[in-house]
């Protein structure tokens, strides 16, 4: 009988110790469409992966909490979020969530490019 409680408390312990391991991905309730936007750099959360841009807050934590958006810089094929800087202009492609505006990609643009809706969106 000890034996079969030992060994339950075992199988339990281990699988604590599993769930509690696993990587946590929370997924963002959003809407479903995306939007795109010009606008420029306010401020960066580099701990929090968020950013001010044009007076909204952008969340760069993916939707599902691991897929991270596409970020490129002017005029490469590359880039990072860690690599933005304040009074940057960006190409922005979101979509809405109740706390954020959740990044699906970012293009740094020139600084001559007009802030508001992309000339190339209807």
């Amino acid at each position: 009988m000890l034996s079969t409680s030992l060994l339950s408390t075992s199988l339990l312990s281990t699988l604590f110790l599993l769930i509690v391991s696993l990587p946590v991905f929370a997924e963002i309730l959003a809407s479903d469409y995306t939007q795109t936007r010009i606008g420029m750099v306010h401020s960066l959360d580099l701990a929090n992966k968020t950013a001010v841009i044009s007076g909204y807050r952008y969340s760069f934590t993916g939707i599902k909490g691991w897929d991270l958006p596409s970020v490129k810089m002017y005029g490469a094929d590359y880039g990072a979020f860690e690599l933005l800087r304040t009074d940057m202009k960006v190409r922005i492609t979101y979509r809405l969530s109740k706390k954020s505006r959740v990044v699906v990609a970012l293009r740094q643009v020139s600084d001559e490019t007009p802030l508001g809706i992309p000339d190339d969106i209807e």
